[in-house]
């Protein structure tokens, strides 16, 4: 059974240790043996932490048996390495950065660790979680762009080398490498995860939240990360639910549905994906309403994002622009451009962010969830970056975050979940959201979906391959309790 515990889904591990059917030594073993065998070509990992993992899953074991098992104990799991991580190289993707050590953790980090999980990685990302500068592959086509920020968060996860990973997400980085890898990706309300301790990218806009492989894996990894914190400014006072045994049944759930701006520029797979589960829901009692947006009208949505972004990054990074040759390329661009963004822009901006919520405040008195494309196209190539709609290709970079920075901008909640394959194999994704601080209908209705279909427990070919043992050439890990892999950093994309 060992060697298939990199296959088990949160409840999956969590039921085999309470059963004592395995134990979290066993499973963080598996993950490593799988990550050794399969991220030489996925690129998910930039610090390996075995050694200490296998000190921690031992650990869990023993709490396991002597009956003070935590709420994810022994659970292996990954951090996008602009989380910080005490002791342990937080890069925040940045050669700038690229030695940098905290000397503490970030407070998501903290509290997933009091929960019993297992840290296991520190995971690729674009710089500061902005560009596109990572060389991580999507485990579905390996020749395929698994998007960002978050890139290493969603490809670890849909490699099956962890069953939860940590994602942010600042105008899609969360959700279009969940819908791009096949995986499920929360974005949780605005303050609602503590952001203490994130490398920040836009102050208004960044969130945090799960990569997993279910919606109920999402709903157990949220209920360890939420929480208020006075380290964070802009945490939530809010009490945190029991998103697990909180989840509803479909029946009465009431359904929203946009009549403009995010199918206006969509893939006719994506748009047909995201059409074939309204209507399994509807067939399953839930109600579906049709809804307008208005200020999509009158305002592009793109340039409130873009001129947020760039006046907050400016801001941010203004005290290290005297040395900007000390970051990447791309961001040394971002930087400059930024520079000319007006205070007028950046407030002209937010007054038409406060109409788009206002929008929404009106969606929600008549809807419980919308349901929208989780992204405007399928994964492309990492030599052809371009969102294929149609006949049309269009520049990435121009809308891939269409569907998503949207609920950035307002703060909602929003669950990205698969929903389906293109013609060649690749997944499709949906995006869930509800009103501030309702993960609890997210979840419900991407629970009830996912108890309808089979999409996310697909596994991708490599992985199938490196499950029964026919991936050439590729060595087995050793016995755990060997200690094979011993802490490692991978430098070769500076």
């Amino acid at each position: 059974m060992s060697a298939e515990l990199a296959d088990f889904t949160i409840c999956e591990l969590l039921d085999a240790f309470r059963l004592r059917d395995a134990s979290p030594t066993e499973a963080v073993a598996a993950c490593l043996g799988r990550i050794q065998r399969l991220d030489d070509r996925v690129n998910a990992v930039i610090t390996l932490l075995a050694e200490r993992a296998l000190d921690a899953a031992a650990e869990s074991t023993r709490r396991w048996l002597d009956g003070t098992a935590r709420p994810l104990e022994g659970i292996p799991f990954g951090l996008k390495d602009i989380i910080a991580t005490a002791g342990i190289r937080s890069t925040g993707g940045s050669p700038m950065y690229a030695d940098y050590v905290p000397e503490e953790s970030a407070t998501l980090a903290r509290n997933l660790e009091a929960a019993g999980a297992v840290l296991l990685a520190k995971l690729q990302t674009f710089e500061f979680a902005s560009g596109s500068n990572a060389t991580t592959s999507n485990p579905w086509d390996l020749d395929r762009w698994p998007a960002g920020s978050s890139s290493g968060s969603a490809a670890a996860v849909a490699a099956y080398e962890m069953p939860l990973s940590v994602g942010t997400d600042t105008g899609g980085s969360i959700a279009i490498p969940a819908a791009f890898c096949g995986v499920v990706g929360l974005k949780a309300t605005y303050g609602r995860v503590s952001r203490a301790g994130v490398f920040p990218l836009s102050w208004t806009l960044d969130h945090a939240g799960p990569l997993t492989r279910s919606a109920i894996d999402a709903a157990h990894a949220l209920a360890a990360m939420a929480g208020y914190d006075p380290s964070d400014p802009t945490s939530g006072n809010v009490a945190v639910p029991d998103y697990v045994r909180s989840l509803r049944p479909l029946e009465g759930m009431r359904v929203g549905v946009p009549t403009e701006w995010f199918f206006d520029i969509c893939a006719p797979e994506v748009t047909a994906a995201a059409h074939a589960a309204i209507e399994l829901l509807a067939a399953n009692g839930a109600t579906i309403k049709e809804f307008d947006l208005p200020t999509t009208r009158t305002v592009q949505l793109h340039a409130i994002e873009l001129t947020i972004v760039y006046a907050e990054v400016a801001s941010l990074h203004e005290p290290n622009f005297s040395r900007i040759e000390g970051y990447g390329e791309e961001f040394q661009r971002l930087l400059t451009r930024a520079q000319f963004t007006s205070a007028v822009d950046y407030l002209k901006a937010l007054r038409a962010r406060h109409l788009l919520q206002l929008d929404f405040q009106r969606v929600f008195e008549d809807n419980d969830v919308v349901i929208v494309p989780g992204g405007v196209c399928v994964s492309p190539r990492h030599d052809h970056l371009v969102a294929k709609i149609g006949d049309e290709e269009m520049p990435l970079i121009d809308v891939v975050s269409r569907p998503t920075a949207v609920m950035d901008i307002v703060g909602l909640p929003a669950i990205t979940i698969p929903a389906g394959f293109d013609d060649e194999g690749m997944p499709l994704g949906i995006q869930v959201a509800a009103r501030p601080y309702d993960e609890i209908s997210c979840l419900s209705v991407a629970h009830a979906y996912q108890q309808l279909t089979d999409y996310h427990s697909t596994m991708p070919s490599l992985v199938a391959d490196d499950r029964n043992g026919t991936t050439a050439g590729v060595p087995e890990l050793p016995p755990y309790l060997a200690k094979p892999v011993v802490t490692a950093t991978r430098d070769r994309i500076w």
